[in-house]
């Protein structure tokens, strides 16, 4: 997937980027558990901690940090929440690979080219599992079985998306409604549960569903982004929004109804994030208007 573009000048960059590298060790503390990681430490853990080094923006760790600190939870709960997102974020990748039989992430191999599908299978439960450990640090106690059952349904949507993703690929053809459904699991789920989880932390449950609408729209807006930069290597069906419309439509028709679709979508996901408490929704809406720029070049082309 195309890489996300960040702004340099956000309120707290400076305070995110100090805190993220906290959020790096407890990931890799919470992997590793007792064991070193070298050569005598499992395939398994070796494996998973790579793949945490292997790169990555960060994107759900930054939203969860950035709305923590901007909602005034204390600093070890802004580094728990951003950990278990971001946890399960690698997880769904390291899975997403395994489904795929992909060999390169971020232009290096992946667990399964160089560990195997077994070790990738168990890896990805690791790195799973252990988002729960990260959760499980925060400090009002009272809170972590509504976060763990939040984390819990944002992680069934997830996967009740690719697997619809999974049966579309037989199909000779789908609609926009299912296309937007199975991207709203796949890439939205988890882009709104750092920010839900930091609204419930502090005591804002009633924007919890308008976060959901604002990261479910932006989902939608980064995969079309994707399916346009990604178009030739796609395959000629797959859930890339082009070849869907490309089904009904003309090549010509069919990049104009996809532009409009995205920029709607991410125009909805501007709006939903300016009306989050104290600024929550300022790095969400960043990308968005990054990702509506990119997606306006495609529609002068």
């Amino acid at each position: 997937m195309s890489a996300l573009l960040l702004s340099e000048k956000l309120p707290s960059s400076f305070e995110i980027s100090e805190k993220l590298s906290e959020v790096e060790k407890l990931m890799k503390v919470l992997v590793s558990g007792d064991a070193s990681v070298d050569k005598d430490a499992s395939d398994v853990i070796n494996a998973s901690v790579n793949h945490l080094s292997s790169g990555g923006q960060r994107i759900r760790a930054r939203l969860g940090l950035h709305a923590s600190i901007n909602l005034g939870l204390n600093s070890n709960d802004c580094i728990s929440l951003a950990a278990a997102v971001e946890l399960l974020h690698n997880a769904s990748l390291v899975q997403d690979d395994l489904q795929d039989l992909s060999m390169l992430r971020r232009s290096k191999p992946t667990v399964l080219a160089i560990y195997g599908k077994d070790v990738a299978l168990l890896s990805g439960d690791l790195l799973l599992s252990s988002a729960y450990a990260a959760i499980s640090h925060y400090s009002d106690t009272k809170l972590i079985p509504e976060m763990v059952r939040l984390i819990h349904f944002r992680c069934a949507q997830v996967m009740k998306g690719q697997g619809e993703d999974i049966l579309a690929r037989k199909l000779t053809s789908i609609d926009i409604s299912t296309y937007e459904s199975i991207m709203i699991g796949k890439s939205g789920a988890l882009l709104s549960l750092p920010i839900e989880l930091a609204l419930l932390g502090s005591g804002n449950r009633e924007f919890i569903n308008l976060a959901h609408k604002a990261a479910s729209c932006f989902g939608i807006g980064y995969q079309i982004v994707d399916d346009f930069e990604d178009i030739d290597e796609d395959g000629s069906f797959s859930l890339n929004v082009i070849a869907v419309l490309n089904r009904r439509y003309n090549k010509s028709e069919s990049r104009r109804i996809a532009c409009d679709i995205g920029l709607r979508n991410l125009d909805l996901a501007i709006s939903f994030s300016k009306q989050l408490p104290k600024s929550t929704g300022e790095l969400l809406m960043n990308l968005a208007q990054n990702l509506r720029t990119r997606l306006e070049i495609q529609e002068r082309i």
